[in-house]
């Protein structure tokens, strides 16, 4: 990736050049991240990608994000090729108090009592999933579960039409997958062309699903217009798509790689949900992007009004500082207090929805699911990036 000079206010010292997608595939996911402790400043510049400063340790990355005085979430999402306009994600790209009030209508949907209602729904799609796949001996576990599980599961929370799968799945490779801003273009132009014509229908027909109460509600005494349900709806598409098929992703390889885990939640389910959180810390696989309001310092750097900041959660959540051991999953670590969904006022929304599906997952797929492992001589196909992925993961059982 071409690299940007260098602001004067940056000393040589702080500098260190990290490519958050060409020197993670490289490397390794997780360990690209966790290895920039050893080898930069805790807080360094890059001047690849653009030019941005990252933060890589577990109190600076909760200080950024809890720093509402000095860390904005506006303006920080790349520009859209001509002719389209710049992107908005209401509400994570706002600041308070306009962050909140779009929240709270998230959460009519989105709290823990809500998503709470969809968990038949899930179970019964987990099992059907593998149904189509357990007399097989074995699965490309991205395609065949980690994919239609979340996908699925949003479009029929959103009460879309499930014989368009196909292409859901097309765009949200298109637009999160893609290496560049104009190769996410036609995806992006598709997804916004079905996803206004959904606002079209609920507008004419409105129903008990999200889109309709977007449409119905109000924010400081005013309906939304359509395009502020549009960017909301874009929102939801691409975050509660991709986080949780990664998820799923890492999860399950280290299952496969660690039978004694395996065996282990296989033999006491109870113990699921703890797990979750621990493989979360672990496998933390997102990023998250800052520009800074006011000159102000972060553990020894000066950072400038306008800069941008970029926290990894991967490294955070495994810094040795904070967590024994960070890269050993520990199943009997006291809950970890991670920040994989985020921490503060823009900890992710869709949490409780994400936990939900991974819990369905394991105690399914475990219940019925032979012991499984990983086809050996493959070559998982890993993508950088603000969100890391796996492209690949075939398993046999």
């Amino acid at each position: 990736m071409k690299s940007m000079s260098i602001p004067k206010h940056i000393p040589a010292e702080r500098v260190f050049a990290f490519d958050l997608v060409d020197d993670v595939e490289a490397g390794g996911l997780h360990d690209a991240h966790v290895a920039l402790h050893g080898r930069a400043p805790d807080v360094f510049y890059t001047p690849l990608n653009g030019g941005h400063w990252m933060v890589t340790r577990m109190v600076d990355a909760q200080k950024v994000m809890t720093d509402l005085d000095n860390y904005s979430s506006m303006d920080v999402l790349p520009q859209m090729p001509w002719p389209l306009p710049r992107l908005n994600l209401p509400p994570q790209d706002m600041d308070a108090p306009d962050h909140l009030r779009y929240r709270l209508l998230l959460l009519r949907f989105l709290a823990p009592k809500e998503v709470n209602k969809l968990e038949p729904g899930i179970r019964c799609l987990m099992s059907e999933l593998i149904d189509a796949v357990l007399a097989k001996g074995g699965t490309e576990f991205v395609a065949d579960i980690a994919v239609p599980l979340p996908v699925k599961t949003f479009m029929g929370m959103m009460h879309m039409d499930l014989t368009r799968y196909a292409e859901f799945v097309r765009w949200a490779n298109g637009i999160l997958a893609s290496r560049t801003t104009r190769q996410r273009l036609l995806p992006f132009i598709r997804m916004n062309a079905y996803l206004r014509s959904l606002i079209r229908i609920r507008k004419r027909a409105p129903s008990d699903d999200p889109v309709s109460m977007l449409l119905a509600a109000e924010v400081n005494g005013e309906k939304l217009t359509d395009k502020r349900v549009l960017e909301v709806c874009n929102l939801l598409f691409l975050a509660g798509l991709d986080t949780v098929t990664n998820a799923l992703t890492f999860i399950t390889r280290h299952l496969a790689e660690n039978p004694a885990d395996q065996q282990r939640l296989r033999e006491n389910p109870d113990q699921i949900p703890g797990a979750i959180e621990e493989f979360l810390r672990r496998y933390a696989f997102v990023t998250v992007m800052r520009r800074v309001k006011h000159d102000t310092e972060l553990n020894g750097a000066l950072l400038r009004a306008g800069d941008k900041v970029i926290v990894s959660l991967p490294a955070a959540c495994n810094d040795e500082r904070a967590f024994g051991c960070p890269m050993h999953v520990d199943l009997d670590r006291p809950r970890p207090g991670h920040i994989a969904f985020n921490t503060g006022p823009h900890n992710c929304a869709g949490a409780p929805m994400a936990r939900i599906e991974l819990r369905v997952f394991l105690e399914e797929w475990l219940a019925r699911v032979p012991p499984f492992h990983l086809v050996e001589a493959q070559k998982c196909e890993m993508r950088g990036g603000n969100i890391m992925a796996m492209e690949t993961l075939r398993l046999a059982w």
